[in-house]
């Protein structure tokens, strides 16, 4: 990867393109430079820190044997097929941009500074994600768990608040599972803390990269419609970059609303 900048800078620097400024001539140079650190950050820390990966991995999966055998979660299989079909959506906008690329400008050059670090980084943002996920429905299954063991039966009619104020009649039986339900609780708030550590430094690069990409590709999207339909003709690279666009916004909008969920479980 590193090597590969002795090709792609060269390129950047000689290729010339319609409404080319020297703002977009330096931050594609950097975009370049800085896609090869982002990769080589990427699997530094995949090389380095795997055993975390595996540790992570392998505690989720206890604490979920563990949910199980306290409370019987209902959504584990949907948040199976969601996160199935966010997976898909994200296979087939790579598989349009691709495409797009090869009808459009197929040059292998440019598919080393654009869309092989791109595609790292957005599904190290979706690996991020499906774990974040897990981790939310782990929270969700022990925050409902709790729900269960303090729930009164009362008519509806009643007001909540008295609903709130009744004593609950506590047995040995919910005192063991309230015991394991903290445990789990606890195993969940370290996890979290080994996932952030794990991921912090790569996420960041990675957002910075697309932040950056965004910024390029952001002007060139907005460009048609600070011109008029007789100066602007290159509708083919539009399309390209309104696709780059939309195939960056997606990971970093699911990662957004994910762990807004999460936190909001956790409080």
């Amino acid at each position: 990867m590193l090597a590969s900048n002795y090709i792609s800078i060269p390129f950047r620097l000689n290729l010339e393109y319609e409404y080319e400024t020297k703002l977009t001539k330096w931050i594609d140079i950097v975009q370049s430079i800085f896609g090869t650190v982002v990769i080589c950050t990427i699997l530094f820390f995949y090389c380095v820190d795997q055993k975390s990966l595996v540790r992570i991995m392998n505690r989720l999966t206890d604490i979920e044997h563990e949910i199980d055998s306290l409370y019987n979660p209902m959504r584990r299989q949907r948040v199976s097929s969601n996160l199935i079909i966010v997976c898909i959506l994200n296979t087939c906008l790579l598989i349009v941009l691709v495409t797009t690329e090869l009808l459009i400008d197929a040059n292998p050059v440019s598919w080393l500074s654009d869309i092989l670090p791109t595609f790292h980084v957005g599904w190290l943002i979706m690996q991020y994600f499906m774990l974040v996920t897990i981790i939310q429905a782990d929270f969700a299954d022990v925050n409902r768990a709790l729900q269960n063991l303090s729930r009164v039966s009362t008519p509806d009619l009643r007001p909540q608040t008295l609903c709130q104020t009744r004593r609950v009649i506590v047995t040995n039986s919910t005192v063991h599972q309230l015991l394991k339900l903290r445990d789990v609780h606890c195993h969940l708030c370290e996890i979290s803390g080994t996932v952030s550590d794990f991921y912090s430094l790569p996420i960041l690069f990675g957002v910075a990269f697309f932040f950056l990409t965004l910024v390029y590709d952001g002007y060139f999207v907005l460009l048609p419609l600070l011109m008029s339909n007789e100066e602007y003709k290159t509708y083919g690279f539009f399309a390209i970059d309104v696709i780059w666009f939309i195939y960056m916004i997606y990971p970093l909008a699911l990662l957004n609303n994910r762990i807004t969920k999460i936190l909001n479980e956790v409080d």
